[in-house]
């Protein structure tokens, strides 16, 4: 199961990075909405790799959940600031939690790999 949950973590990953670039940069016409979603399955597969990790690498789970959870609040936050000055700031954000994110999944799938 951990290593089904890697894989699709990261896959889920780089399509939302390829989904997220192209939206930036205007050059797909379907809804942000599939970003989004992807998102939070992301975030979903976070926890529960997390819940794996509760009992071995606590740090690194709780980590794995903060992250899980700031990824998708700060991804909806950018809706609310759309046209303001803030935004780049907010995005920049949001996709540093989006690569920090994927880097504490490896590090606590490693962990638990090895454990």
């Amino acid at each position: 199961m951990l290593k089904g949950t890697l894989m699709t973590i990261r896959l889920l990953w780089l399509v939302n990075l390829i989904t997220g670039v192209a939206f930036y940069f205007h050059v797909v016409a379907w809804p942000i909405s599939v970003h989004m979603y992807i998102g939070f399955a992301i975030s979903l597969l976070m926890i529960v790799l997390a819940l794996m990790g509760l009992g071995r690498a606590v740090g690194l789970a709780a980590g794995t959940i903060l992250m899980a959870i700031l990824l998708p609040v700060i991804g909806i936050l950018q809706l609310t600031h759309i046209g303001r000055p803030d935004l780049p700031y907010i995005q920049i954000t949001h996709v540093i939690i989006g690569i920090a994110s994927i880097g504490i999944a490896e590090v606590l799938g490693k962990r638990l790999k090895t454990a």
